[in-house]
């Protein structure tokens, strides 16, 4: 896999999990990214890096770390998480999926005053 295939995979599994129910955003999948994102904010970039790292390889190894919302357990999402990066991908691939964000605000009810 070149280089280039290897973003435009990026590009793929990245539109194709932020469309999964569950996922609602993605975050930078390496440490060397987030302090990447910390200087661009620094200097006012607005290029922040890759959410979606694929290195090339054999396997091919794809780090995505994803903010997840209460629309489903955040298991399951992660799971779809990795099918959908599997079936993207078409080929071996090894696959870390991090949960680095968990919507865990009280729902609708949760405020509402408890009957004594």
């Amino acid at each position: 896999m070149t280089e280039d295939e290897a973003a435009e995979l990026a590009a793929r599994i990245e539109r194709d999990l932020l469309a999964e129910p569950g996922v609602a955003v993605l975050y930078p999948a390496s440490g060397g990214v987030l302090l990447r994102e910390a200087a661009a904010k620094l200097v006012g970039a607005d290029d922040t890096g890759p959410r979606v790292v694929v290195r090339t390889g054999e396997p091919v190894q794809v780090d995505v770390s994803l903010g997840v919302d209460r629309s489903r357990p955040a298991g399951e999402t992660a799971r779809a998480a990795q099918r959908i990066i599997r079936s993207t991908a078409s080929a071996a691939v090894r696959i870390r999926v991090t949960v680095a964000h968990v919507d865990a605000s009280p729902s609708a009810g949760a405020d509402a005053p408890h009957p004594r």
